[in-house]
């Protein structure tokens, strides 16, 4: 009724196929990999690998798409936006140890004194980095849900992305 017990102590007909499966691949006999000599410096083998085989390739022997590009720069606005909030957070809660205003009062006073220029281009990269990495979630929000995961659909969603942005961007810095 009940088959032999396993080398790993759990009997054959209590498992379920996958795990079946995984304990006869694991029994397979392992392939032990030649051990480099002690005597030999580290970069003696590094030489001795790259006149054998080409060095990888990396991103710019590669044409860009819609689909990586975007997925880098939401990663980079993520880590922008959040990394900013973390930092004013940390400075706001740590100004008066060091005897800085961080006040609403203070802040104001010190935009009202930035050039104009240079008002725009910080109010230009926060929103611009807010509102892609909020429409952007939006669109992943949207392949968390099945629809627009072919190809077409990918591309297609990611010229609204570049829109939507263009356009918050566009309102949020002038308005």
């Amino acid at each position: 009724m009940f088959s032999a017990v396993t080398r790993t102590g759990i009997l054959n007909s209590s498992r379920t196929p996958f795990s079946r499966a995984v304990a006869a691949q694991s029994a397979r006999a392992f392939v032990a990999t030649p051990a480099r000599r002690t005597e030999e410096p580290q970069s003696v083998v590094a030489e001795r690998a790259l006149k054998n085989r080409p060095i990888s390739p990396h991103l710019s022997i590669y044409q860009p798409q819609m689909s990586w590009v975007l997925s880098g720069i939401h990663r980079n606005t993520g880590v922008l936006v959040a990394g900013s909030a973390y930092l004013y957070t940390a400075a706001f809660g740590l100004a008066p140890m060091f005897g800085l205003d961080l006040s609403s009062v203070a802040v104001a006073s010190t935009l009202a004194a930035t050039p104009t220029p240079l008002l725009l281009a910080i109010k230009a990269l926060i929103s611009g980095s807010l509102s892609f990495h909020c429409v952007n979630g939006v669109r992943h929000l949207f392949w968390d849900s099945g629809k627009g995961l072919n190809n077409k659909g990918v591309i297609n969603s990611g010229y609204v992305v570049i829109g939507a942005t263009t356009l918050l961007t566009g309102y949020l810095t002038f308005f």
